[in-house]
């Protein structure tokens, strides 16, 4: 029993070491420092539209959850899926961007939160001029 003390012991020491140097446990960034820019909590009506997965348009009106000049993240009805190219118009300035899907969360009470990227890097986005 000691023997699996000691590497339970020795595996919580890695993790907190690993932790404390912003990697995982497998050597690999942690996720808030691979991003490419800060993310800021704001709410920003947008309009979301594309394609779905039988080449039907769609549009739909969401609001941001958190952005940064690369993307945001927001809270969506329609079904998208992880590569899947997006058009994202800002409702407050007219701007508008082709992004992709990065993320998609799992679904609770009809939405899920996505994760969208921009094609090309866009700080003035999100502000109101």
């Amino acid at each position: 029993m000691s023997r699996i003390w000691d590497a339970l012991k020795e595996a919580e020491h890695e993790k907190s070491r690993a932790s404390s140097h912003g990697r995982s446990i497998h050597g690999a960034k942690s996720r808030t420092e691979r991003r490419k820019s800060k993310r800021t909590l704001l709410f920003v009506p947008v309009l979301v539209y594309g394609s779905d997965a039988d080449k039907q348009p769609f549009h739909e009106e969401a609001e941001t959850l958190e952005v940064n000049e690369h993307g945001c993240l927001l809270s969506m009805e329609s079904e998208v899926a992880r590569g899947q190219r997006l058009f994202l118009s800002n409702m407050s300035n007219q701007e508008e961007q082709e992004c992709r899907v990065v993320h998609v969360g799992r679904r609770a009470r009809g939405r899920a939160k996505v994760g969208l990227e921009f094609l090309r890097p866009s700080p003035r986005f999100w502000t109101n001029r």
